[in-house]
């Protein structure tokens, strides 16, 4: 049996996808299964995906599809077909370096009471000084402040076992935006989350523009400051009443322009 199960959704990504791809089969570490989820596109991702992954008989592919709209919907949907210890989630416009599972297989072995290997993103060369220090900032503030997330669902991997202990991907709990950060606030209610100045991955350029799912500054401020016994308030019942009023849920991303 493998040990690892990449989760792999993706919806109308045809200009990104093979470079994703073409950095998952270029993995150092090769004990994975690729689980690819169609979340309803509407170009030929699909096609793509599967010309692609014919050059490398060696990995082994599922294909499936998740029509109701939203990655939460992938993600719930893919992780039930997971048999692997662990299981790392991946966006399809976001590079992943070769050491990346072979990192996250490392921290894993040597540490079981990390429930959740997360990497820095960064959107220029790892070795660039703004990066370098990027990725020094989140692991300063992960030491300081442990009881927070600070990665995205692009940079998150998990021991499986775990990941179903708080649920899962569930869109009936959260069917927002920062469905990432909703996840982690639960798994850090039993476990501990790991983070390294060296370990990154660079998703593309055009989430730098956040224009419909950037926090707000009370809501930044509040998360930061919020301490962890009242965190199930910030999440279920002050954001979750804004983002009910703002109609922020994770389906709304897929209006967005994205440049």
């Amino acid at each position: 049996m493998k040990k690892w199960t990449i989760l792999l959704p993706y919806y109308n990504e045809a200009n990104f996808l093979c470079g994703t791809l073409e950095s998952i089969v270029s993995q150092s570490y090769k004990d994975f299964k690729l689980i690819l989820i169609n979340n309803k596109s509407t170009d030929n991702s699909e096609i793509i995906a599967k010309k692609f992954i014919q050059f490398y008989p060696e990995i082994e592919v599922q294909y499936i599809h998740e029509n109701r709209p939203g990655k939460t919907n992938a993600l719930q949907t893919g992780l039930k077909l997971v048999t692997t210890p662990y299981v790392a989630t991946m966006d399809a416009d976001t590079y992943y370096p070769p050491h990346y599972l072979k990192f996250c297989n490392h921290i894993f072995s040597l540490h079981h009471e990390y429930g959740a290997v997360m990497a820095c993103d960064i959107y220029q060369p790892f070795l660039n000084f703004k990066s370098q220090k990027r990725c020094y900032k989140i692991f300063i503030k992960s030491k300081l402040i442990p009881k927070q997330c600070y990665a995205g669902g692009y940079a998150q991997t998990f021991r499986t076992d775990l990941l179903r202990q708080i649920g899962g991907f569930n869109q009936n709990l959260w069917p927002y935006v920062f469905e990432d950060h909703e996840i982690i606030h639960r798994l850090l209610k039993i476990s501990k989350v790991y983070y390294s100045p060296k370990h990154w991955c660079m998703p593309s350029e055009r989430r730098t523009d956040h224009t419909n799912i950037r926090w707000s500054r009370l809501e930044k401020f509040l998360y930061e400051y919020t301490p962890f016994f009242l965190k199930d308030w910030y999440f279920y019942s002050f954001l979750k009443k804004r983002y009910d009023q703002k109609n922020a849920s994770i389906v709304q991303l897929r209006s967005h322009e994205w440049k």
